[in-house]
């Protein structure tokens, strides 16, 4: 191709540029996604729901603050306050759908209490969930039984509870003698339960109790007086549900004595989180935590110092 007919050939390349429209600006989105993620466990198909984040501060946790600093920045998280997730299960046995807590409601502000809503992005009705487990009765986990308008939200569904846990947080004698800071914690647990048990809705469960076919209560207690994890099982796979064994992965992970203030028994939910972690790390466990970073699935690693986290890569098929 001679000189002439190259330049004829890229003015007229210039001339069909020239003649296609500038392409408009995206508006920004403004919100995440459904805060939606399936996985298969056997034959059973588990939704984790997310009901949002709020901000947890270091300080809460036990244990040295120049410590904490250290883990904070190496994991490139800030050192005032830590986003923390709040995570939910639907597990669709085939014959029930068996929701493991509930969220906030609007009880902790705009930033929570989208659990309903990521409910409905998965296809699924309140009404259509058969079982309502509650692994223990912070309102992070009971608050979302009820709408922001105090309406019972599952108008279908039992609720499990360990009895243990329901005994002492709806108890006005135990309530009036917690801290004041803790009083709310009482206030907000019993009125979220109380539609559903003067239906007569709401049953206890203990340790070791099959409270759907293959999903068993297994107790870790400390951070509640009744705070139990949920195994799900089929076909020789399993998915640990452990509810709030660990609400910040970068700190109780590597040092699992890191107690939260919020633990109603610091040294027993010590020992349940050590047990737990030496079970999973052992048995290659998968497990599925409340306020690891949304979807909150992986396994339990033995690390040089502590135990290290190791997050279930994304997949896109179940």
């Amino acid at each position: 191709m001679d000189i002439t007919r190259r330049t004829f050939g890229l003015a007229a390349l210039g001339g069909t540029l020239a003649a296609v429209p500038a392409l408009a600006k995206a508006p920004f989105a403004g919100l995440q996604a459904p805060g939606v993620y399936r996985l298969k466990v056997g034959t059973y198909e588990v939704t984790i729901l997310s009901d949002g984040s709020f901000p947890l501060e270091p300080k809460i946790f036990s244990g040295d603050a120049g410590g904490a600093a250290k883990l904070l920045e190496g994991a490139f998280l800030p050192q005032n306050v830590v986003p923390t997730s709040v995570n939910e299960w639907l597990v669709n046995t085939g014959d029930k759908l068996v929701l493991v807590d509930t969220g906030t409601s609007n009880l902790f502000g705009p930033t929570l209490g989208r659990m309903v809503r990521n409910l409905a992005a998965a296809g699924i009705d309140p009404s259509a969930v058969d079982t309502v487990i509650i692994t223990h009765m912070h309102p992070d986990h009971v608050g979302g039984l009820l709408t922001p308008d105090k309406q019972i939200v599952f108008p279908n569904a039992g609720v499990q509870v360990n009895e243990t846990d329901y005994r002492f947080w709806t108890s006005a004698e135990i309530a009036a003698k917690a801290p004041d800071d803790f009083k709310p914690f009482f206030d907000m647990a019993r009125a979220a339960i109380k539609p559903y048990a003067d239906a007569g809705r709401v049953t206890f469960f203990k340790d070791g109790a099959e409270l759907a076919p293959g999903m068993t209560a297994i107790a870790a207690p400390g951070h509640t007086v009744g705070h139990t994890m949920v195994r799900v099982s089929s076909q020789g796979n399993d998915l640990l549900l452990w509810g709030d064994i660990v609400h910040n992965a970068a700190l109780q992970f590597a040092e699992p004595e890191r107690a939260l203030l919020f633990d109603t028994d610091q040294p027993t939910a010590i020992a349940s989180r050590k047990r737990v972690f030496d079970i999973a790390a052992a048995d290659r466990l998968a497990i599925a935590g409340a306020h690891l970073p949304f979807p909150g699935i992986g396994h339990v690693a033995k690390a040089a110092v502590g135990y290290a986290y190791v997050p279930m890569p994304w997949s896109a098929d179940l």
